[in-house]
């Protein structure tokens, strides 16, 4: 026996197939990891001269895509002369050498690996599509080179065990076309697919991606169990490949919005300076940020600094070198000499990633590099007279918001919702709308929806429509009769203190009651019978509403950018200190709040907060490097300077003095505060009254100490003069400050800070906030007799103990006016 196994083995050797899985090495690496053994990384390739290829104003870039050596050999293009030292700054494409082109396979680091190839495209941390139908959309970006070549979109996903395979189902789409139609089953264990992409249909530019669910329960019927169902979406197994190796050149500057994201949907800017500490570049750095960050539009995108390249390029990231040319050649040893005479930017390939390409500015002093970043931002700001009209979320809606200033009615079809028939037990839609940062109706308005919609006899009275506002109930409307009907503009009225400044999501549910779901027979689940239409004619109506701003309202800076948009002026920018974590959490700061604007804003970087009074500024840093005039105004309390760090072990707190006659004085006061809280209790219960309502006048503000388990604060406050708003980023020192920041630039959690103090507590908590109590109002427009009636119901109805005073003086002042009036009348 033992020969005959000799003997297979021996055969097996010399045939082709056993010697290329003998030639496979085993891979230690991850057992290597689990020890801790460091591994050594490859050996970086030899540097190659850049050269870069300019570009005449109004042309596009040269596409930066090698040719294969395998197909055809590199063709090397003439260098450009060096340029004059009055020549203008120039942007550039850097086209690959030849020598990187015919780089040998093993020089070519991780950035080579099939990891690196993928296009991930779900712009979320995680995606799951709930209950018996949902839809989820977003664009897209893709290069030219990316949407010519052949693709394949790759899928991973589990689902729920209460899925029925049989009758459920998920759809994908690209630009309205279906790729794929997959049959949910998949409830064990993930399952991964692959589908071809028809050639043509990818384009370049923004692709519409639409994921859509038809989920039925396999054994009940009741609308509760719609809950139990669901599938995700793994973002980390989800994603385009592409024929080819270089899928990742950048040629233009536009192709930077081809940036994507990484498998859990966040996109990172990593800048490379090795200048970093001077103060003089600091500005640059922040304008180049943001211009960055309003380019790409991503909803998960943030900024890291370093002062070398250190580590690879992964996917969902791309490198920026900037600095002069002298300072760059150290991290950029091929660095084309052209560039020592004019600033210029270029794309070249990535240290040690074949393929990746990184964006290069340089110049011979940091003036022409500000021109050269000037000259960027001027192509993008966007600071025109003209009204903006929408919000920018086609990155993760797939399309625009509408941002509404006054009365203004639209159709659910403009808003993204069409007719559609629903055969299940609840139905679920959304749109979003958007409101400006001077809204102030959250005491008193309402909007309305206008709904057309019908549902069948099978119906029963029970069922109900539910409007959520951003995931609070705003209003039901219960279905009270039987036979069917057909809804004709059903007015649905929603009070607007559940919408905030920016981005509002609205849903629309319908739970359906029938009796064939009362007795569930063996495949009722599953019947495709329709029992509820709702059609695209549908209105949402937003009426006129006060407009006018309050300071502090951290939501209006996450939502719009106020105030920061506002004006020419510089933004004082205060930083603890300038290294990689703050220059980190302020440029990402930065970039959401310019992002949210759509503005690139001034900023004047400072160490010192001197002079920053009467005019808006931004302070980033650890707690203990705020002057302490700053955190008094931010009504923080001083002592968290040194108490607010998770590495200080809780003191041991001295037991105050006690005496009998003040326990005394707490005993003889209980009846009556017993009585008072009952009362309080009632009035709460019976008219949804509280302390904090009956009141004449806001409170003042109380200093607020942050607890050990926040990560990371917003605050935000009038400054001394109220002049100006003052907005602080504050951590307990550097290193959470940049982690901290960077958590919340993720739109969920971006989207939930409000208040005047937003507190970050981690990724399991939920976002908290300190309430605004006291504020000033900010005018933002021509104060009309409309718009100063608005604001004085708005007001009056949060201070309704004012009203309810000038209700009474008014009373008693017509009762005193018709007493006048009719002893001067008649007979006496």
């Amino acid at each position: 026996m033992n020969k005959l196994i000799v003997l297979a083995l021996v055969a097996c050797a010399a045939t082709p197939v056993c010697a290329q899985q003998g030639a496979t090495p085993f891979d230690m690496g991850s057992e290597r990891r689990d020890r801790g053994i460091q591994e050594t990384p490859p050996p970086a390739p030899t540097p190659v001269p850049v050269n870069p290829v300019p570009i005449a104003p109004g042309q596009p870039a040269p596409t930066s895509q090698a040719p294969s050596p395998a197909i055809t050999p590199p063709i090397a293009r003439p260098a450009t002369p060096p340029a004059q030292q009055t020549a203008p700054a120039q942007w550039s494409a850097q086209p690959p050498s030849p020598a990187q082109s015919a780089a040998p396979a093993q020089t070519v680091s991780a950035a080579g690996s099939a990891d690196q190839a993928r296009r991930y495209i779900l712009p979320f941390t995680d995606m799951r599509l709930n209950g018996e139908i949902e839809q989820r959309s977003w664009s897209v970006y893709l290069t030219a080179d990316q949407a010519g070549r052949a693709a394949k979109l790759h899928l991973a996903y589990q689902n729920s065990i209460f899925v029925a395979p049989e009758t459920s189902k998920l759809t994908i789409t690209i630009n309205d076309v279906v790729v794929a139609a997959e049959t949910i089953a998949s409830a064990e264990q993930p399952a991964e697919r692959a589908f071809e992409i028809p050639a043509g249909l990818l384009k370049a530019g923004g692709n519409m991606v639409r994921f859509g669910t038809s989920q039925r329960h396999r054994t009940d019927c009741t609308i509760e169990s719609t809950y139990e169902l669901w599938t995700d979406i793994d973002p980390s197994k989800t994603y385009l490949s592409f024929d080819g190796t270089n899928d990742r050149r950048l040629g233009t500057l536009d192709d930077l919005r081809a940036i994507g994201v990484d498998g859990k949907g966040n996109t990172r800017f990593r800048i490379i300076a090795p200048a970093l500490d001077q103060l003089g570049a600091t500005d640059t750095l922040m304008r180049l940020s943001q211009a960055l960050a309003l380019i790409a539009g991503m909803p998960n995108q943030s900024f890291t600094f370093s002062r070398q390249a250190d580590g690879d390029i992964q996917p969902g990231e791309v490198a920026v070198f900037i600095g002069t040319t002298d300072e760059l050649r150290t991290v950029l040893p091929g660095l084309s000499a052209s560039n020592s005479n004019s600033a210029a930017a270029s794309f070249v390939d990535y240290p040690r990633s074949k393929g990746v390409s990184s964006l290069v500015l340089s110049g011979p002093t940091w003036s022409s590099i500000d021109g050269l970043v000037e000259s960027f931002v001027a192509s993008l700001d966007n600071r025109s007279t003209q009204r903006r009209e929408t919000l920018s979320t086609e990155s993760w809606r797939g399309m625009d918001t509408p941002l509404l200033f006054s009365d203004k009615v639209l159709d659910f079809s403009a808003l993204g919702v069409n007719s559609q028939e629903f055969t299940g037990r609840l139905f679920r839609t959304s749109f979003t709308i958007g409101v400006p940062a001077d809204f102030y109706a959250n005491a008193y308005g309402e909007a309305r929806i206008l709904l057309d919609a019908a549902y069948t006899p099978d119906v029963l009275p029970g069922s109900h429509l539910d409007i959520f506002v951003n995931g609070n109930i705003a209003s039901t409307v219960p279905i009270t009769s039987a036979g069917g009907a057909i809804l004709r503009h059903l007015p649905i009225k929603l009070t607007l203190r559940h919408f905030r400044p920016g981005v509002n999501t609205i849903t629309v549910e319908a739970a359906l009651r029938t009796a064939s779901d009362g007795s569930c027979a063996p495949g009722a689940s599953s019947e495709e019978k329709p029992r509820f239409a709702i059609f695209g004619t549908s209105q949402f109506h937003m009426p006129d509403f006060a407009r006018i701003a309050q300071v502090p309202n951290v939501a209006a800076t996450a939502g719009i950018g106020f105030p920061y948009f506002l004006g020419q002026d510089p933004v004082s920018l205060f930083l603890g200190r300038i290294d990689e974590h703050t220059l980190s959490a302020a440029a990402t700061f930065a970039g959401k709040i310019s992002n949210a604007s759509h503005r690139v804003i001034p900023l004047n970087v400072t160490i010192s907060a001197a002079r920053m009074a009467e005019r808006n500024a931004i302070f980033v840093g650890g707690i203990s490097e705020m002057p302490l005039n700053v955190l008094s105004q931010l009504k923080i309390d001083q002592d968290s300077r040194n108490s607010w760090s998770p590495d200080i072990a809780p003191q041991t707190v001295t037991p105050s003095s006690i005496s009998l006659q003040d326990w005394q004085q707490r005993a003889d006061g209980n009846f009556f505060s017993r009585q008072f809280e009952e009362l309080s209790q009632w009035a709460k219960d019976n008219y949804d009254l509280s302390l904090s309502a009956l009141r004449f006048a806001p409170p003042t503000d109380q200093l607020y100490k942050p607890p050990k388990s926040a990560h990371l604060l917003v605050a935000q406050e009038s400054d001394p003069t109220g002049q100006g708003t003052w907005t602080a980023v504050l951590a307990p020192d550097s290193a959470q400050l940049d982690e901290g920041m960077r958590e919340i630039s993720s739109r969920e959690a971006w989207e939930k800070m409000s208040g005047r103090i937003a507190i970050y507590s981690g990724e399991t908590d939920v976002m908290g906030s300190v309430p605004v109590s006291w504020f000033r109002f900010m005018p933002t427009q021509d104060l009309s007799f409309s718009n100063a009636r608005l604001i004085t119901a708005n007001w009056l109805s949060d201070n309704i103990m004012s009203y309810a005073l000038l209700l009474a003086a008014g009373s008693v002042l017509l009762g005193l006016a018709t007493g006048g009036l009719l002893s001067l009348l008649g007979r006496r």
